[in-house]
């Protein structure tokens, strides 16, 4: 449940907003999450009579002070200043006792892998903390247990106008997994704005000028890109040594084999409506049939990587910064993650970022699930159910700011810290990633030569990227995704900008009885049988047999299940 993604959304933000050098140390640590969860007590107590009362709403500081316990997931990667540790009186619970005037006290702490485990016997044992991040799953519980109060009376009168300007656009889908019949039940760890996470085309551009070549639009175009980088030695050294397509198993995010799908109008792993009214999953759509025999195609030809289907994401990698990859999938972070250390190593590469291209006429789309980590809940008849969301505003004005123009944000001293060295965000008792402006801001003040309506840090960036040619290389990533005529960020932009020009996940309701049980196996027989068919040994038709027993196996029950919740809520 709780893996590495609430840091990658942060290294999302930052990767428009500081330096290189900030940016690309995010491999290691980028897309963390913090199973942190609080909870809060009138006074020094642990429920009934107020003692606390606050004013002036969504910041108000409570006199006199509360206290707020807490259980806590600790990650084992993060290191932290020293005098600061994840149970000791750090920059965040100093901040959230003199702002908010609560007092945050961990009931118990232990390592993010054993944390779900944690809850379940607190909830089974009905000693929950006042305030604690749970699963889907568990939220389902503690609801049906009525365990958890109402929070609507609470956001309603204490979120900061920007996250209700947010939850109203991107955080919506987030925000309606926390209702239950009409009821905001928790407050989801809010994943960003899904389509931030949508794949471009990463194209070496050198290579393309040194064959002669345009960046391709559709995918027969793309094919032959990956034919002339495979036979027409673009790297130059004499030698058949570079790679045509690079892709993953997986299917979706950064390296993954998702943007080729999508390139047929193949949805994978998402639930997408089936032109009746109703839901289906996409992974067995007719569409995908086509996309992987076109693969498998590619795949027989030589035009990708024979390897293809055990190699990881790190391996990916390698192949481009040794210089023997020049085309892939990836997301805004790949910029940092992958495209800028080829540029340490080699200076005199380059990249353009495309739109997928299409087998057709009609434009492609790019597809993104809906991501929630986790859901805070407050504990059933806890006096203060409004610290919880007070909290969240405190964390989304210092990590974001107050507004797209990131005003009062401060996240040098409360996200990364000491040249992105220290994650201290992840410290805070609640957490919520949201939408940010920053490549928009910065692009616009570039193109105007005006940056006086950007914050701080925001004027760093635009001086650093104003101060170099491209040509060096630790200020290479920050100057290259600000040039919209290359960049992931601008690609991005446009899809966006497009009404439905981005597939998202219609379902977003959690795990479902059947998916509980069946779901994994159901995922490892898509795996299998798609890289099966890429690589030729199983015949494309296996993908029709993969159908029949995706259904057998649970998925009409699964599928059903989906479309009663969608009945219900769409």
């Amino acid at each position: 449940m709780f893996g590495r993604k609430s840091g990658l959304s942060l290294l999302t933000v930052l990767l428009a907003s500081c330096a290189l050098a900030a940016c690309s140390d995010g491999e290691s640590t980028g897309g963390t999450s913090s199973p942190a969860a609080s909870t809060a007590s009138g006074g020094e107590s642990s429920g009934g009579t107020k003692t606390g009362e606050a004013s002036g709403a969504p910041f108000g500081k409570f006199e006199p002070p509360i206290a707020l316990t807490s259980v806590m997931g600790t990650a084992g990667w993060a290191t932290f200043p020293d005098g600061e540790t994840w149970d000791n009186d750090n920059r965040w619970m100093k901040l959230i006792r003199e702002q908010l005037g609560i007092n945050v006290k961990w009931n118990w702490l232990v390592d993010s892998t054993q944390y779900d485990n944690k809850v379940n016997v607190s909830i089974a044992s009905g000693d929950i903390p006042d305030l604690m991040l749970v699963s889907k799953k568990q939220l389902n519980q503690l609801v049906d247990a009525d365990m958890v109060e109402d929070l609507t009376a609470a956001f309603d009168n204490n979120a900061m106008p920007y996250l209700k300007e947010q939850v109203a656009d991107a955080l919506a889908p987030a925000q309606q997994m926390a209702t239950y019949d009409g009821k905001l039940m928790a407050l989801p760890q809010y994943g960003g704005d899904p389509r931030d996470s949508l794949v471009t085309l990463y194209i070496r551009s050198d290579w393309l000028s040194k064959l002669n070549l345009q960046a391709p639009k559709t995918i027969d175009e793309l094919v032959q890109v990956a034919d002339a980088f495979v036979h027409q030695d673009p790297d130059g050294d004499g030698k058949a040594n570079t790679l045509g397509l690079g892709i993953l198993s997986a299917t979706m995010g950064g390296g993954s084999m998702g943007g080729f799908l999508n390139g047929y109008h193949a949805y994978p792993d998402i639930w997408v409506e089936d032109g009746t009214g109703k839901l289906m999953y996409g992974s067995t759509a007719p569409e995908m049939k086509a996309a992987l025999g076109r693969l498998q195609t590619m795949y027989k030809d030589g035009l990708i990587d024979r390897e293809f289907g055990t190699k990881d994401y790190n391996q990916l990698k390698e192949d481009v910064v040794s210089g023997k990859l020049g085309m892939f999938y990836g997301t805004i972070s790949e910029s940092a993650l992958i495209a800028a250390d080829l540029i340490k190593k080699d200076p005199g590469a380059s990249w353009v970022a495309v739109a997928l291209p299409s087998v057709d006429d009609t434009p492609a789309k790019p597809s993104v699930g809906v991501s929630v980590s986790g859901f805070y809940v407050v504990k059933k008849g806890y006096d203060h159910p409004e610290a919880a969301v007070r909290l969240m505003n405190l964390f989304i004005q210092k990590v974001y700011g107050e507004d797209k123009e990131g005003t009062n944000g401060d996240n040098k001293n409360y996200a990364w810290v000491d040249n992105a060295k220290y994650a201290m965000h992840i410290l805070s008792p609640v957490q919520g990633y949201i939408k940010d402006y920053n490549y928009q801001l910065v692009r616009d003040a570039l193109a105007a030569s005006d940056p006086s309506g950007l914050n701080e840090s925001l004027k760093e960036t635009y001086d650093l990227v104003k101060s170099t040619d491209g040509s060096d290389p630790e200020k290479w990533q920050q100057w290259w995704i600000h040039q919209p005529a290359v960049s992931p960020f601008e690609v991005r932009d446009k899809y966006e900008l497009q009404p439905d020009g981005v597939v998202i996940d219609k379902y977003f309701g959690g795990s479902t009885k059947t998916m509980d049980e069946k779901m994994s196996t159901l995922m490892t027989m898509e795996n299998e049988t798609f890289v099966k068919i890429i690589m030729n040994s199983a015949p494309l038709d296996e993908f029709d047999k993969y159908v029949a027993n995706w259904k057998k196996l649970g998925g009409d029950q699964i599928t059903q299940e989906v479309n009663q919740w969608y009945a219900a809520n769409h």
